[in-house]
């Protein structure tokens, strides 16, 4: 997706962050890393900002899960985003082809899973091998043998096969990771502590609107009667927010039910396909 032009940089709430797997470029968080960042980030050093996907509702972390657990670790609340209007599909193919030119130096797995998230979707598997070696900065071979189904394995060899339709083993390369390790770390699903945090600074947040709106009726020039006035405006205006908030709340919820759903048809399609393609 190019969004040059889209883009803009803006210091986020950490909490404000959605952190979903499938947005995570690498298989697993390299906690050596992170503490290494983050004694950085409290000796002062400045990071690039991570890029965040905004679909009108919620903020994708789609580059920077390393610098993000990095500041929570050096006891952050906020961090520098690059916000980029697009949604949760534009974030996930986008996640494909990051950390290929910065960061840590990505490993077969991580590669792999990059192919792998779009060879296992129903429209971008119908990208070439070299559109999807392109974007995710990897050989058409490596495509290929994936598409095929070598590598595929998680075991200590992986299974092919010849042109003559035989099934084969062969050992991995050196350096090839065992299995697939999932996404370490509590930082993935916040812990509870985490969202008191997050229920206390909102509450914060809201008391301090509140002062403000009653410090600015008291300095304004008017009769008590239009200051009382004021005031009501005021709360009638908070309480609507406040009914807005909880109807966003559920059509979030409603909307992340059908990409779920959507996910899982997409799925059954594609096993489908594949069953008549074995068939034919």
């Amino acid at each position: 997706m190019d969004y040059e032009g889209q883009q803009m940089n803006k210091v986020m709430n950490i909490g404000a962050l959605v952190l979903d797997e499938r947005l995570q470029s690498r298989t697993e968080i390299n906690e050596e890393t992170v503490s290494d960042y983050a004694e950085a980030i409290l000796e002062g050093a400045d990071f690039p900002p991570v890029l965040v996907y905004f679909d009108g509702i919620n903020y994708y972390l789609t580059d920077g899960y390393h610098r993000l657990f990095a500041h929570k670790r050096a006891e952050k609340v906020s961090i520098l985003c690059n916000v980029v209007q697009g949604t949760l599909r534009d974030a996930v193919f986008h996640s494909t082809g990051v950390n290929t030119d910065h960061g840590m130096r990505r490993t077969y797995a991580d590669k792999r899973k990059a192919v792998m998230t779009l060879l296992d979707d129903f429209e971008w598997e119908g990208m070439s091998n070299s559109q999807i070696a392109k974007h995710c900065r990897v050989s058409p071979t490596f495509v290929s043998d994936l598409r095929k189904g070598v590598g595929k394995e998680t075991g200590d060899t992986v299974k092919y096969t010849t042109s003559t339709g035989k099934v084969m083993e062969k050992k991995k390369a050196p350096g090839r990771a065992a299995k697939e390790p999932e996404l370490k770390g509590p930082e993935v699903v916040p812990p509870v502590q985490d969202d008191q945090n997050q229920e206390a600074i909102d509450m914060l947040l809201s008391e301090n609107e509140e002062l403000k709106a009653r410090v600015a009726v008291v300095a304004m020039d008017g009769t008590p009667e239009e200051k009382q006035a004021a005031t009501e405006m005021i709360t009638e205006l908070r309480e609507e927010l406040r009914i807005t908030k909880i109807e966003l709340a559920a059509v979030k919820q409603s909307r992340d039910q059908y990409q779920s759903e959507n996910s899982q048809l997409k799925k059954q399609v594609m096993s489908m396909q594949r069953q008549l393609k074995k068939a034919e």
